[in-house]
């Protein structure tokens, strides 16, 4: 579960060289703290993506057998080395965007490759990260891309950094986990937003955070940990409306614009 605060970090305090969590300010002006990944579960999300790149080319090299004729004139080492390329060069990249940030080993161990505002990464910033292996294979067995990560707050491998992406654990729920009492509040109608504004979806976990952990706060202190995040929705959303209840209320305008991208205008209570 995401950790809150309504307040943006400083230049320096949005990272801890001590710990393995990040401070990340989305572009709605809300800071939430993420679970950084570092050097062991990426080396055996790695190693599941080595085996299974071995195992495509192995089913490559068997199919090549299959037709001697092929082999004889020269094919299937084509093939071979066209599929070799393809899996060094292009696996991570076409995963890491197909995938929203995985590849299959980073799914096995829960993992995903996000930008340093834990939005999802786009095709440039796969492919630029996946390119920029090479350089963090030297001197050998990634020494260059293990330093940089262990001397880094957000333990960016070289790749990282120039991509501007950092990997980090998924959260152990799912959107609808904890969200039991969402559908008592009223979604902000569709339309509420005449520029056609929606909340990123880190802004949404974050609110998800804050409405799990209602229960445990007083009302005082959930609106005042709303206020800042609030008003900062109502100004996108651009509503009259909305202002006043980011004014008022303003969990519940994050609940409601929560309900409306969660549960949707029909939904029953989970």
């Amino acid at each position: 579960m995401a950790e809150i605060r309504a307040s943006v970090p400083t230049q320096n305090s949005d990272a801890d060289f001590t710990s393995n969590h990040v401070w990340v300010e989305t572009s709605d002006g809300i800071s939430f703290k993420v679970r950084l990944a570092g050097p062991a579960p990426r080396a055996a999300a790695y190693g599941v993506d080595l085996v299974a790149r071995i195992a495509i080319l192995l089913v490559v090299a068997l199919v090549g057998r299959a037709f001697p004729q092929l082999a004889a004139s020269g094919w299937t080492t084509g093939m071979f080395l066209v599929v070799a390329f393809l899996l060094e060069w292009g696996y991570g990249a076409f995963f890491e965007t197909w995938w929203r940030g995985q590849t299959p080993g980073k799914r096995v161990f829960g993992l995903r490759v996000v930008t340093v505002r834990c939005e999802p990464v786009g095709t440039f910033d796969a492919v630029t990260r996946n390119i920029l292996r090479a350089a963090d294979f030297t001197p050998f067995l990634y020494g260059a891309g293990l330093m940089s990560c262990l001397s880094t707050a957000r333990m960016q491998r070289l790749g990282d950094l120039v991509a501007g992406t950092m990997v980090v654990h998924e959260r152990s729920v799912t959107s609808s986990d904890g969200l039991s009492g969402l559908a008592a509040y009223d979604p902000l109608p569709t339309d509420s937003s005449p520029h056609g504004y929606q909340p990123s979806e880190p802004t949404l976990q974050a609110i998800e955070a804050l409405f799990r952990r209602r229960l445990s706060l007083s009302p005082s202190r959930v609106d005042e940990i709303a206020s800042s995040l609030a008003e900062s929705l109502a100004a996108q959303l651009g509503e009259p409306e909305t202002s006043q209840l980011a004014s008022d209320r303003p969990a519940e305008l994050l609940f409601r614009l929560l309900r409306r991208h969660r549960l949707g205008p029909a939904s029953e209570a989970i």
